[in-house]
């Protein structure tokens, strides 16, 4: 009857499939991968962009068309692999140039080069930074960039300028607090001295 009838079904070898990796990546050219892999598979053994690749527009091209367009920013900072499409037989992944790219020295979690979208702010360099560290001063940071024929300074107030907008070639310093106390007073020698605390329900102290 129907409802004795059974069936299995067990997969054996998977299918390969070639890829081929362009432009600027470690190590272009075609790749034999399993049929299940997906874009970050290929840039693997690709070594992903090189010095001058972009990690924010790499794109898929299936046939004649962009099949998808990955951030690898995405990943990489928020664990966002929604556009790490599988891929398929003679898919190629293109790498560009890198558009824009500012750096960051000083008092954030990571420091050096990081690749900026146009629009993106100095809040998303901050955030693709890491975040500030222990010591950072917050409140200002310098910013120095290039214009048609000079260099610029600016001194940003953050957070309330925390959407200025960084050029490409940017360099983005935060600097540490100072080495110093505001409420610290320190005593030597041999003394008699009388402090008055500030607070009302503590007497004197006579030290």
């Amino acid at each position: 009857s129907p409802t004795d009838t059974q069936a299995r079904i067990s997969l054996g070898n998977i299918r390969s499939i070639s890829v081929t990796v362009l432009g600027e990546a470690q190590f272009p050219g075609t790749y034999t991968l399993p049929s299940l892999a997906t874009v970050f598979n290929a840039l693997y053994p690709a070594g992903g962009p090189d010095s001058t690749g972009t990690f924010r527009n790499v794109q898929v091209i299936r046939g004649d068309t962009v099949a998808a367009t990955l951030d690898i920013y995405d990943f990489l900072v928020y664990g966002n692999q929604k556009d790490n499409i599988r891929l398929r037989d003679q898919d190629i992944i293109k790498i560009d140039p890198y558009i824009s790219r500012v750096e960051v020295s000083g008092s954030t979690k990571r420091t050096g080069f990081f690749e900026l979208q146009e629009g993106e702010t100095i809040q998303d360099l901050i955030t693709y930074a890491g975040g500030f560290s222990d010591n950072a001063y917050t409140k200002r940071i310098k910013v120095l960039s290039n214009t048609e024929s000079q260099k610029r300074i600016d001194d940003i107030s953050y957070p309330e300028q925390r959407n200025f907008v960084l050029n490409d070639g940017a360099q983005v310093t935060v600097g540490a607090v100072l080495d110093r106390y505001e409420n610290r007073v320190e005593i030597e020698g041999a003394g008699f001295v009388q402090v008055t605390m500030s607070c009302k329900t503590l007497p004197h102290y006579i030290l």
